[in-house]
């Protein structure tokens, strides 16, 4: 796992991203590491990006923001671009977890759990998952509905989310991409969305203002062929890094300054 804020000039490369995305079985210790990481990182209104492991990352990395005194009082909406809606109910954490754990959290803080996921799979979705999905609220398309033909609607969803909350937590699940782009992840794809769309989509995040933490998971070096998932990642991680740092500061994802810092 690797935790910082995003620089204004250093990039990132395909070996970098390989090195630094282990998986780790001490899911509860890797959570509390990756929650210490993100709250401790300095303000300094550059979006924090999570290199992980499995998608219980992202549950690390709620943690940490929740900590972190910027976005206190702030509506947070969280986009996962994902095959799975990962909101599975289960006595201990997962990598199919992280957002029902979210949405528990949230509820006994009294927070708005406000949750946008595009890609899933419907096939790889249980009846299960999706009612536990509109039990919750939340708005999704699936990977049939993200195909570049359908990029305006989309789009749309996206902006909806960027109007109604104050700052962005995007989750990139690598495994929303096709396995011809992404094979080296833990569940490939049969179908997903193409590199074409979740590129569009990050674009517009990141242009937002908006965007104060990312995590990008489930990377999975030993099945990677020719580098192809770790190139997807770092591609994803640069456009995310490059638009976030070029657009002008939006409410807590801003500094006191209205600067970005290198």
């Amino acid at each position: 796992m690797l935790v910082g804020a995003a620089p204004c000039n250093r990039r990132v490369s395909a070996s970098a991203v390989r090195r630094t995305c282990p998986t780790s079985s001490a899911r509860r210790s890797s959570s509390i590491l990756c929650a210490r990481n993100v709250s401790a990182t300095p303000a300094t209104g550059n979006p924090v990006v999570v290199l992980g492991g499995g998608h219980d990352t992202a549950w690390g990395s709620y943690l940490g923001r929740t900590r972190c005194n910027r976005l206190r009082g702030q509506r947070v909406g969280v986009l996962n671009l994902d095959a799975h809606f990962d909101l599975r109910q289960a006595d201990e954490p997962s990598s199919g977890t992280p957002f029902v754990q979210m949405a528990r959290a949230d509820q006994q803080a009294d927070r708005t759990f406000d949750y946008t996921v595009l890609g899933i799979s419907e096939p790889n979705n249980t009846g299960v998952l999706f009612r536990t999905a509109d039990e919750l609220g939340v708005e999704y398309l699936t990977d049939e509905q993200c195909q570049p033909r359908h990029l305006e609607a989309v789009l749309e969803v996206v902006d909806r989310l960027v109007e109604r909350v104050d700052a962005i937590h995007l989750s990139i699940d690598l495994d929303v991409l096709p396995t011809a782009v992404a094979p080296g992840v833990s569940a490939p794809a049969g179908y997903g969305v193409p590199l074409e769309t979740i590129q569009a989509v990050c674009h517009r995040v990141a242009r937002s203002g908006k965007l104060v933490l990312v995590d990008v998971v489930e990377l999975l070096p030993r099945m990677d062929v020719d580098g192809r998932t770790a190139r997807a990642a770092a591609r994803l991680i640069t456009t995310l890094a490059h638009d976030a740092l070029s657009a002008p500061p939006t409410g807590p994802a801003g500094n006191t300054t209205g600067e970005r810092h290198e």
